[in-house]
């Protein structure tokens, strides 16, 4: 019985942590545009300035 409460009261914080950890990188927010979204920017910039003659 001693041995399983000292692998709970290890185990307990390390998933815990772990959940927050998946947690915190759900919510996480990039500041940086994929290559993807760049590229799609740039194709529909290029088409406005060409519409307007620029």
């Amino acid at each position: 019985m001693n041995i399983a409460k000292k692998i709970t009261s290890w185990l307990i914080p390390v998933f815990l942590i772990a959940a927050l950890l998946v947690t915190m990188n759900t919510f996480k927010r990039t500041e940086t545009l994929t290559h993807d979204e760049q590229k799609k920017i740039e194709q529909h910039t290029t088409a406005k300035h060409e519409k307007a003659g620029l």
